[in-house]
């Protein structure tokens, strides 16, 4: 029976080097995605190779929804490390949302396809066209889902800016969206194409 038991113990630690891999091949595969979210906030290369959170030495396990929590909490973290490395540039940003008034009755954030198509697009294409304090509620919001007020509260400006900030991330959005929309759907006036816009 001794065989019997080695046999069990070495499939049990086989099983747990197989979800160590598991968890680093999903974190190698999300290295870059994780690489746009920081770069997308830091604007500076280096910045945001050094915000990058590796969580795989956190999962000991082969549950496909923890590794898809941790991969989320990844990116979370990975974003509120990078908005520590720029937060003054936030801070100064927000004042030129104070006063922003919006007629928009809802900013939902991006739909998934939305996000894929976003992510595909070079972040260095993006930086130019966005402020830095739209950049970051375009990651946190826009992408990640965080709420309008937790990104008010990590970032430490009025709920208003953030508002005001993802508002103008839905005009440019629309406008970046715009071409791709009446190429697919030309039939479409171009306010049901992109309802967000002013």
């Amino acid at each position: 029976m001794y065989w019997l038991r080695s046999r069990a113990a070495q499939k049990s630690q086989n099983t747990g080097l197989a979800g160590r891999a598991a968890v680093q091949t999903a974190f190698a595969d999300q290295r870059e995605s994780l690489y746009w979210t920081a770069l997308m906030i830091t604007e500076n290369a280096e910045l945001a190779a050094q915000s990058i959170v590796d969580a795989t030495s956190l999962a000991e396990t082969n549950s496909y929804a923890f590794r898809a929590w941790l991969v989320r909490w990844a990116h979370l973290a990975t974003a509120r490390v990078a908005v520590n490395a720029v937060r003054s540039s936030i801070h100064e940003t927000a004042a030129q949302y104070s006063d922003w008034t919006c007629s928009h009755r809802k900013h939902a954030p991006l739909s998934p396809a939305e996000t894929r198509a976003l992510r595909e697009l070079d972040a260095y294409e993006v930086i130019p066209r966005l402020d830095i304090l739209a950049r970051v509620v375009l990651v946190l919001y826009g992408c990640q889902r965080a709420s309008l007020s937790e990104c008010a509260l990590l970032l430490n400006v009025s709920p208003q800016c953030v508002v005001g900030a993802y508002c103008r991330v839905r005009q440019w959005y629309g406008e970046f969206a715009e071409p791709a929309d009446k190429i697919r759907h030309p039939d479409f006036p171009p306010a049901l194409l992109s309802p967000l816009r002013s």
